[in-house]
């Protein structure tokens, strides 16, 4: 399956399955949803040995590789779980808002970065949406669901460079009010 052509997906969850989920995160020291399934299908799908050699075996007399014989089974059992309801696909428009939204959140870091330390604040959804306010000619606004949702980490984007400026910078949502008050 081409890039290009690609489809984003995700899963509806449970609490206890997004706790089990972010346990595992944290054993295998995974950053990202995707991370994990790699991780799943590289680590837990053990095939029995003569399953193996007959792939192995299918794969030189047909000149392809396990990948090609593999991913259209697992394609297969996707689609099923699709249909089934347990894995949902993105949205177009979602999946373009989260993407523009990690640009914004990039120029905020920056932002911040080269303001002096005692005027950077912690980056939560509101202070996001006053800044797609207060910059509504440079960027599209966004539904703040979408905010929370990515500040969140619910998605696939990687905003661990978020975490990285609140533990630089010693940040936390009570120091947005600190200096609201003062």
């Amino acid at each position: 399956m081409s890039k290009k052509h690609r489809k984003q997906w995700s899963f509806s969850l449970t609490e206890e399955l997004e706790f089990k989920i972010n346990e595992y995160k944290k054993i295998y020291h995974l950053k990202e949803n995707k991370d994990v399934l790699t991780h799943l299908f590289d680590n837990s799908l053990n095939l029995k040995p003569n399953i193996l050699k007959v792939i192995d075996n299918i794969c030189n007399e047909f000149k392809t590789t396990k990948n090609d014989i593999l991913n259209p089974i697992i394609d297969k059992h996707i689609n099923k779980l699709k249909r089934e309801g347990v894995i949902k696909e993105k949205n177009k428009h979602s999946v373009k808002s989260e993407s523009e939204l990690l640009i914004v959140l990039n120029s905020i870091v920056d932002e911040y970065n080269k303001s002096p330390k005692e005027e950077r604040k912690f980056i939560s959804p509101t202070l996001v949406y006053k800044y797609l306010l207060i910059n509504k000619n440079k960027y599209k606004q966004k539904n703040f669901t979408v905010i929370k949702r990515v500040l969140g980490g619910y998605t696939d984007l990687d905003i661990s460079f978020i975490s990285k400026y609140h533990k630089e910078n010693d940040l936390t949502i009570n120091n947005n009010y600190r200096y609201k008050q003062s």
